[in-house]
């Protein structure tokens, strides 16, 4: 059996093709607008809270980071819930 050499590809030639566009499942096409919202603001409110180094308030930003956890968790599970996983 003769082995065919394969030529060594140059790492212009792997940049310069373009990416084959991934199958999205229609779970990731849609997203609930109460839950992105609630996780938007969870968000902003652990950023506002971890700037502010002038006042910390240790119980405010662990809540914080509570909230942001379970609106994460939440948006997790209304995407696996719709088949994404």
């Amino acid at each position: 059996m003769d082995a065919v050499p394969c030529r060594p590809s140059l790492s212009s030639e792997l940049i310069d093709q373009p990416l084959a566009d991934p199958e999205v499942p229609d779970a990731c096409l849609v997203f609930d607008t109460v839950l992105a919202r609630r996780l938007a603001q969870a968000k902003a409110l652990l950023d506002r809270l971890e700037r502010d180094s002038d006042s910390r308030d240790f119980s405010a930003l662990a809540a914080a980071r509570i909230e942001f956890a379970q609106a994460s968790r939440a948006v997790a599970d209304d995407l696996l819930g719709r088949g994404l996983g």
